[in-house]
């Protein structure tokens, strides 16, 4: 395959990186599986790393209102 020739990639590093870009996008998981085909949640999980940005903005949804003064 010329891409593995030239470039040295397969086909699978390509989907894999993808998916991690995906993933880093914050793309629900349910959409990186429809996209990589993946049929097992815990397969596709590993492209899905919530960074500390992503999760502070999930502690958000968790907090009271804040009250004006």
């Amino acid at each position: 395959m010329l891409l593995e020739k030239y470039a040295g990639l397969d086909l699978h590093q390509l989907r894999h990186s993808a998916a991690t870009h995906l993933g880093d996008a914050e793309v629900p998981l349910q959409l990186i599986m429809a996209k990589t085909r993946h049929k097992n949640p815990r397969t596709a999980m590993r492209y899905t790393r919530p960074g500390s940005e992503a999760i502070a903005a999930v502690t958000e949804h968790l907090a009271p209102p804040r009250r004006r003064h």
